[in-house]
């Protein structure tokens, strides 16, 4: 049994082990090179030297997308990859197969060709609920990589604080629970230098508290951002500023979900910048009228966030009956299947990630599924939890095989972790070894779209490689 998660796409190695020399010639990829000689002294107490004989890098844009061969013989290990982050997987293909050797590392022979079947694959921590000291965010990176995750989603803001900068609008930050423009740059380098992407969440138009306490003239007191003009030009000033401050970000997350977007119906301001906008205010069907300014506001944001070049990720969150006014380019977490059934966002066209709340959420102490369950859940299944879902109490829905949905993501959440623990870092630390446990199961369920093996086979397999990982978290 190889010692790997996720399981390579084509796999033809032997349990025959040969020594080559513990050196590293990183050719087209000086970062991933770095990350497997920083990985390899942190799991196996191995230092890797600049030399030839023992594992080379070279590009091959023949490849596939993040994919890459690896062929062991005698003479050594040649990696070839397609791009910086197929370079980057071999690297911790390399970590999880090599063994320590007297005179070199031992690493089995044989040829594989590996490439990820989901472009999507990604972990979600909230950070507004609950502080997290910026080194477990470095954790998180160092969890992402380790185990090929592509997308590390900050939940930066939420009802409980909110942890960006802002040169716009200084008073949203948090005192004492927010990060530092200078913080987050450190952050976003460590996470490219290794081949993983921070997607940044501003959660809106719920969950706003931050902003009626700081700027309620502005943006409203209400319990939802105000749509008057003011307020809308406001929130796209601040979404660009995030897109600028994360600029090496492809995605920028808008929020979309849990919003009491009635009340919309009976603000003065907000009707008359919808008028302004040619929408009939005065419509019989007041419901109707509110998920249009809704679907209006998300269709705004998603403009702003596609003429900085980016593209834009909502919550599921919005009514069928307005999906012609969300832009197609945007990405969609189906979550509940309540506000909108996976299978009409599919018809509709728009790209999907499965974040189902059964088994995907994480909300520390109190909801989470096992990884085995984690494990028997795949991309194309959904179990929600609202009781209002017409899926409720039917075992879910799973739908036809389709690139559509680009991939999944585990997602914790911090709402009961002020609640249950004395210490918040305890429960942050908690909640850590929850996603850990997880996220192998994730990872083989996105690398893959159909399953390779049964659950003991990778239960086996779980095991022995989250050993090497806490070897890896022990060995900083």
């Amino acid at each position: 049994m190889l010692r790997l998660i996720p399981m390579p796409a084509s796999c033809d190695m032997s349990d025959v082990r040969v020594t080559v020399k513990a050196t590293v010639l990183p050719g087209d990829f000086p970062a991933a090179a770095s990350t497997l000689c920083d990985y390899t002294r942190r799991t196996h107490a191995v230092i890797l030297t600049e030399d030839a004989g023992g594992i080379t890098f070279t590009a091959d844009p023949a490849l596939p997308a993040e994919g890459y061969t690896l062929t062991v013989t005698a003479s050594g290990a040649a990696v070839s990859a397609a791009d910086e982050r197929g370079a980057q997987n071999a690297a911790v293909t390399l970590i999880q197969l090599m063994e320590p050797a007297e005179g070199g590392i031992s690493l089995p022979l044989g040829r594989m060709e590996d490439a990820p079947a989901c472009s999507w694959r990604g972990v979600m921590i909230d950070l507004a609920r609950d502080w997290h000291e910026l080194h477990v965010l470095y954790e998180y990176v160092d969890m992402c990589r380790f185990y090929k995750i592509k997308y590390l989603h900050l939940h930066f803001t939420d009802d409980q604080s909110y942890t960006l900068p802002s040169k716009s609008y200084p008073a949203l930050s948090t005192p004492g629970r927010s990060y530092t423009e200078e913080e987050l740059r450190g952050l976003m380098a460590y996470a490219a230098a290794r081949g993983v992407e921070i997607i940044p969440e501003i959660d809106v138009p719920g969950h706003c508290t931050s902003f009626a306490a700081a700027y309620g003239d502005i943006f409203g007191r209400d319990g939802i951002i105000c749509l008057s003009d003011e307020s809308m030009a406001g929130m796209a000033t601040i979404f660009r500023e995030l897109c600028e401050l994360f600029a090496d970000s492809a995605y920028i997350h808008i929020g979309g979900d849990e919003a009491a977007i009635d009340k919309w119906t009976s603000c003065e301001k907000c009707l008359s910048a919808f008028k302004n906008r040619g929408v009939d205010v005065a419509m019989e069907d007041r419901h109707a009228l509110s998920q249009i300014m809704y679907a209006t506001f998300i269709r705004e944001m998603c403009e702003v966030v596609l003429a900085c070049g980016k593209t834009p990720v909502v919550w599921e969150g919005f009514a069928a009956e307005v999906n012609n006014l969300i832009p197609r380019e945007a990405v969609i977490m189906s979550w509940e299947n309540f506000y909108q059934v996976t299978p009409s966002l599919r018809a509709a066209g728009f790209r999907l990630v499965n974040c189902s709340w059964n088994p995907m959420y994480v909300v520390t102490p109190v909801v989470y599924w096992t990884p085995e369950e984690v494990y028997n859940w795949s991309v194309y299944k959904w179990k929600p939890v609202h009781p209002g879902s017409p899926y409720i109490r039917t075992g879910g829905l799973e739908i036809e095989p389709t690139m559509q949905v680009e991939g999944g993501q585990l997602l914790a959440w911090g709402d009961h972790i002020v609640k249950q623990f004395e210490n918040v870092a305890e429960g942050v630390r908690e909640e850590q070894r929850l996603i850990e446990e997880r996220t192998p199961a994730l990872a083989e369920n996105t690398w893959n779209r159909e399953k390779r093996t049964d659950w003991p086979e990778f239960s086996a397999r779980m095991t022995a490689v989250a050993a090497l990982y806490e070897a890896f978290r022990n060995g900083k």
